[in-house]
């Protein structure tokens, strides 16, 4: 049974640093909780996630830079230059101090401002898990990582009708659930033409991604706030052998297994909802 759809805002803001951020917030009581979408993703994928929390956190969902309807400056497109966009969003809409959880590029983001913005983040949820290959770059784990890198380049998002840009969305992420997929035609393709162009600058998030190859084990030793990795039960990323070898890496982590794969946002928003809830709680009393 979905839950009832929670009224929110689309806002735009302009950083310190010059960079255009468009966000979506659900207006609530504090805590702060601000989700981070994963590469090629967008803000508005956390709205079952946000409709499921009900009225207990005030949620901010970020369309990252190069993503949605953010811009799309020059940089290097580290997990660095996102956290420091972050900082500045925090400063510029009055925010003291949240709540983050991420997957795979927020993750990544969230572990880097949890250890330079220590004072700014009261704990930390890693959707899906954190990447192996930023904490152990073995060979064939960069390998892996180019090959995303290189993929994302050579991908379609251009199409010429929104039935053409479907079939290939089901082709190019067959774990995703049909009404998943909809949701992601739906709000982060947007008219071109006749036809429809994906919302994201391709080789900006290309770029990202060659990122997964950062080693983040220094950021982890450096975080003090708690953190859980929230690994979905049947997670092709991550097991859960894995996500115990993981935890070790921070001074206080736990491993919260979810139902699903690896976008629980969209997957198993209930669950991720309930697993964000209990954990923030227990973080924010301390």
């Amino acid at each position: 049974m979905s839950s009832a759809a929670r009224a929110f805002q689309e806002k735009t803001v302009t950083l310190s640093n010059g960079l255009t951020l468009h966000y979506y917030e659900w207006p609530g009581p504090r805590p702060n909780l601000v989700l981070l979408h994963p590469s090629s993703g967008y803000g508005r994928m956390w709205q079952a996630t946000a409709d499921a929390l009900g009225s207990e956190f005030h949620v901010y969902a970020l369309d990252q830079r190069g993503h949605g309807d953010s811009a799309r400056p020059d940089g290097d497109y580290s997990a660095e230059e996102y956290a420091d966009d972050l900082h500045l969003f925090f400063r510029q809409v009055g925010i003291d101090k949240a709540v983050v959880a991420g997957q795979s590029l927020g993750g990544r983001v969230g572990q880097v401002f949890a250890a330079v913005y220590p004072g700014e983040i009261q704990a930390l949820g890693l959707v899906g898990g954190p990447h192996v290959s930023n904490f152990f770059p073995t060979r064939d784990e960069v390998i892996k990582v180019l090959g995303s890198a290189h993929r994302m380049l050579e991908s379609k998002t251009e199409f010429p009708s929104r039935e053409a840009a479907l079939a290939y969305l089901r082709t190019a992420r067959p774990r995703d659930q049909e009404s998943a997929l909809l949701h992601r035609l739906e709000h982060n393709f947007v008219a071109s033409g006749s036809g429809v162009v994906a919302k994201y600058d391709k080789v900006r998030v290309a770029l990202g991604l060659a990122h997964m190859a950062d080693d983040l084990r220094k950021y982890a030793a450096r975080a003090a706030c708690p953190v859980a990795l929230l690994r979905g039960t049947h997670s092709s990323e991550l097991t859960a052998a894995q996500a115990k070898d993981l935890a070790g890496c921070w001074k206080n982590a736990v491993v919260i297994d979810i139902e699903g794969d690896y976008a629980l946002q969209m997957e198993n928003p209930s669950g991720l909802a309930k697993a964000l809830s209990s954990f923030a709680a227990q973080a924010v009393r301390g």
